[in-house]
Order: C-alpha cells, then structure tokens, then sequence
C-alpha cells in the first residue's frame, strides 16, 4: 500500500503543531479525513515477528542515545528548544523540544538514535521528566517509506490537517479556530493542508511496544 507524498514544509513548523489542543481519528484510519480535522493517523498492517524486533531495536536504540537528556535542563544545555510560547509552557503537560536540522540532515537515512525532537513529561512535582522521542519523516515520504523505518504495524505514524500557525523561528503557536487557507490569512497566520508524517516513542514503557507507540497524544 502506498500512500500520497506529503508537502514540503519547515521542520520548526512540524515541532509546534503540539501546541493546541487537537482532534484526533482512529489509528485504522485508510480514508483522508474530513475538512477541519486535524490529525490522521497511519492505518495498522499486519505484524509479524521481524516486525516486532525491528521495533524493540528502535526503542532499545533510542532509549540509550537519550539517557544523556534525563533533565530539561540537560537537554537545553545540548541545543535542544521549544518552540512553544513561554506562557504555553506553564501549562503545558507534555513538552517537545528540537533542533534546528537543514536539508542534508533531514535527507539521511533514519537512524533511530537521532530523533528530531525529545518529549518530556510533566510529573506530579510539576517538573518536566523525559519521557521519549518525536521521529519526523521526510517530506516525500510514503506509507512503505516509514514501515520501513519503524513498522507500521506497531507504530502510529501520524500527521496534522489544515494547521494555521502564527509566530517566528522561536516561538509559534496554534490558530485552532484558523481550518482554512482563507481563515488563516485573517488571522494573520500561515496554513498547512498536511504536515510531514512524525511518531512518538515512549521510552519509558520498557518493552510494551503497544505504550512504547501510543496511538493518540490523550495517551502520552
């Protein structure tokens, strides 16, 4: 099965598309969702047992190359940043924090020990822990392209519908109200029909890949 290409679009773009609240679909979604939905995920294919090694390396891989990123703190110290405005942060439960990366990075093959953006979790003391990873595909990736990286019948591969976002380089944030191209130009911001495709990994799930590749953010 293979899918459309997705459209070109700035990774920073695709690190703040988090900052809203969104309405998410069913991971056996096949059909392009309807207008003003704003998240689709990956239809599951079947597994099989090489399936589930290939995913158990990706999160065994990633999990030790970002041991080093405990604390925000750590991770802020290794270029890594929001993207979400000061004031969102205050509030926010779930944090993703990235690097700028240009074409040539973004063009190499996927290597499951350089996520594009790292995902802490706030805890009970209100202190942000990690808690795993953001993969981001290529622009012109397709569904065989990202089974290929992390099978798609464990993994919920997911990408965002009709987003307006406002801000600079620094600092975006979400128009939720903002589901048109028209809408988004009152608004003053800039629309995206479809972001690249992306996936989190849960590192702190051991093993159970079904927690380690949560299907929806409402899981996180």
């Amino acid at each position: 099965m293979r899918g459309t290409p997705t459209r070109p679009g700035s990774l920073l773009l695709v690190l703040t598309l988090f900052s809203g609240a969104i309405t998410t679909l069913s991971a056996q979604t096949a059909e392009p969702p309807m207008a003003g939905m704003h998240m689709a995920f990956t239809s599951t294919r079947p597994g099989t047992t090489g399936d589930t090694a290939r995913a158990l390396q990706v999160v065994e891989r990633l999990r030790a190359a970002i041991a080093p990123y405990e604390s925000l703190e750590a991770a802020e110290a290794a270029g890594y940043r929001s993207r979400k405005e000061p004031e969102m942060v205050k509030g926010a439960r779930l944090l993703h924090v990235g690097k700028r990366m240009g074409h040539r990075r973004e063009t190499r093959p996927f290597d499951p020990a350089s996520p594009q953006a790292l995902l802490y979790r706030r805890d009970g003391d209100g202190q942000f822990r990690l808690a795993g990873a953001m993969y981001v595909a290529p622009p012109s990736a397709i569904l065989d392209d990202l089974d290929a990286m992390i099978p798609l019948s464990v993994a919920h591969w997911h990408r965002h519908l009709n987003v307006c976002i406002a801000g600079n380089r620094k600092s975006f944030r979400r128009i939720p109200k903002a589901t048109t191209a028209e809408a988004c130009e009152v608004a003053g911001g800039r629309f995206r029909a479809e972001s690249r495709y992306m996936v989190h990994v849960i590192t702190t799930a051991g093993d159970d890949l079904a927690q380690a590749f949560p299907q929806g953010r409402n899981e996180m």
